[in-house]
């Protein structure tokens, strides 16, 4: 896997600039887009949940004004359950034997029943029982039960010794039954009198009850466990969808028959029924949908917009690019011609920053091209110059045969200060003209040293007494070559030269774990620290020609690196003392040589 996201990488990485900018531009779309759907979406959703708590307070007033007309003819079933006079019509009835005085009891109690159901207009009927199975029907509709269904609401009622029981009227899909059971309250003695039974046309009830401004869009249903109360007859699916939904309360968007509905559901508290409300979902969300359609459809036709847009753009800062790019790479290859014929006319460039590298560039490009051409015919006028230098230059070996020649002459006539003078020249000479190597070993730059002071023993005598003491470890360590020669010379010029009494100049080496110093020393003037402070920033002239100590020090950093390179300590009629601090490679031996 990280390979292939490094070689996609690379790939981007070597794409062309116009095709970066165009990925760029894609990247914004498509992340743009993507914030603009997940807003969107987190409000459809916002706008779900408030529409579920819209419909879900209709519903539950409407449910609640439902149960209320329940709880209504729940009482009235108590009323006429309690009603002394029906209990004492029900008792003489049964008790008598002349049917001229059960008619009457029949009439009166007809009468009484008859009373209550005036009360409401979806009270279908009210139907009383009695235990010789007799029955009184009053009310706009006559119900006859057969007797399978009549006797299992009589259990119904019996088991509920006397609470009131809700159930469907078999027959009739949009009646259901509230049933109780008669008891003889007088004495105490609670016999069955009878069976009281209400029915209800719900399609009364519910429809008075969502007319209005509580009206709910879509179906309304309930349901209990055993199925569906109301209304009978409902799209099957709706009917199969609605009878699964027996949880808490809550919404859902569910596919129905191939539409999308928004399902509301709460549970009753008073009874164990589910009220639903089924809304099609596409009438209530079409301006949303119509809404995303018109975003995505936006969406594309922006993207191909700027798309193009994009490339034409990037196309505009890439071309100029692309021919500078051809330019630089005949170039490289020296075809300064070609190159040139690869620009653009300047009145076709822009004033921005291509432009004017590309005007900079075809500039440089001519001047390069003028340039290789002078340079060309100088270079044949330099090489016929030095020709001729040439034949007129002295050779160097010339000096050396020469200095041997006077060597030998010396030595022949027993002149040995003179022959070793010349040898300490000639060994200067030869050291000081070869330049090849700038970095020699310690052991090296001490010759040099020892034979300067060979010359300068036959100048200044017994005046100049010098001394080295230097350890044999650091002989092959590396110094910049003339480092040591010229600190020596600076002493015999600013110590011995402004002193009567013997000048002490030594050399001597401290090591250390990873360095080692090289100490030059003299017991001369020494210095003001005015004039000390001055040397240290490199504002002090040598006298002479000869090599600065700023020099010094920065050929020993640029060698050996900054925390490398000279110091200098100097009081007053104390001498001067330089140390040059180097890298130490230690090697396996630590002996202390004594060179006077």
């Amino acid at each position: 896997m990280a390979q292939f996201f490094t070689a996609l990488k690379k790939k981007y990485v070597d794409l062309k600039i116009k095709y970066k900018l165009f990925i760029l531009i894609s990247w914004i779309m498509i992340i743009s887009f993507s914030f603009t759907v997940f807003g969107l979406q987190y409000a459809f959703n916002s706008y779900d949940k408030q529409i579920y708590s819209k419909s879900s307070q209709v519903l539950s007033t409407s449910s609640n004004s439902l149960e209320y007309e329940l709880k209504k003819i729940e009482d009235l079933s108590y009323n006429i359950l309690t009603d002394p006079q029906i209990s004492q019509y029900l008792i003489e009835e049964r008790d008598q034997s002349n049917e001229y005085e059960k008619f009457r009891i029949r009439t009166s109690m007809a009468d009484k029943l008859l009373n209550y159901v005036n009360n409401d207009k979806y009270i279908q009927s009210i139907k009383l029982i009695n235990t010789n199975d007799d029955d009184w029907n009053v009310g706009p509709k006559t119900f006859k039960l057969p007797d399978a269904p009549k006797e299992q609401i009589i259990k119904m009622a019996m088991k509920a010794h006397g609470t009131n029981i809700w159930t469907t009227s078999p027959g009739d899909d949009l009646t259901i039954v509230s049933a109780r059971q008669i008891r003889q309250y007088n004495n105490l003695s609670f016999r069955n009198l009878g069976t009281l039974m209400i029915y209800i046309n719900m399609d009364l009830l519910a429809g008075n009850l969502l007319q209005g401004s509580s009206k709910l869009d879509g179906d309304f249903l309930i349901t209990d466990k055993k199925g569906l109360i109301y209304p009978k007859k409902v799209n099957s699916e709706i009917k199969n969808e609605a009878l699964t939904l027996n949880k808490n309360s809550g919404y859902q968007i569910k596919k129905i028959s191939g539409k999308n509905y928004f399902l509301v559901h709460i549970k009753s508290h008073y009874l164990d029924w589910n009220y639903i409300n089924v809304m099609p979902f596409d009438e209530i969300f079409k301006n949303i949908e119509i809404l995303k359609n018109i975003l995505f459809i936006l969406f594309i036709s922006m993207y191909f917009i700027v798309a193009i847009v994009g490339l034409r753009f990037a196309k505009n800062i890439t071309s100029p690019l692309e021919n500078l790019v051809d330019g630089m790479q005949y170039a490289q290859h020296g075809d300064f011609k070609e190159a040139q014929r690869g620009f653009l006319e300047p009145s076709f460039l822009q004033n921005d920053e291509v432009g004017k590298l590309h005007k900079n560039f075809q500039r440089m490009i001519q001047q390069i091209d003028e340039l290789v051409n002078e340079n060309l015919s100088k270079q044949l006028t330099i090489k016929e110059t030095e020709f001729k230098a040439l034949q007129a230059q002295i050779n160097p070996h010339f000096l050396y045969n020469t200095l041997e020649s006077i060597n030998w002459l010396a030595k022949v006539n027993d002149q040995e200060q003179i022959s070793r003078m010349v040898e300490a020249l000639g060994f200067l000479l030869r050291n000081s003209i070869s330049l090849k190597k700038p970095l020699i070993t310690i052991e090296s730059e001490l010759n040099i040293v020892k034979n300067y002071i060979i010359i300068q023993k036959y100048r200044f005598e017994e005046r100049l007494d010098f001394s080295m003491h230097v350890d044999l470890d650091v002989f092959d360590n590396y110094i910049p070559k003339l480092t040591l020669q010229p600190l020596v010379e600076n002493a015999i010029h600013y110590a011995l030269e402004t002193m009567i009494e013997p000048c002490k100049i030594r050399i001597y080496s401290i090591l250390n774990k990873e360095n080692f110093q090289l100490i030059v020393e003299d017991n001369g003037p020494g210095m003001e620290p005015e004039i000390l402070e001055k040397v240290k920033k490199g504002e002090m002239k040598t006298r002479g020609q000869g090599i600065g100590l700023s020099n010094i020090d920065e050929r020993i950093k640029i060698s050996f690196g900054a925390e490398y390179g000279v110091n200098i300590e100097s009081k007053p009629n104390q001498g001067t003392k330089i140390i040059i601090l180097l890298p130490y490679n230690r090697g396996e031996e630590h002996v202390q040589s004594n060179v006077s």
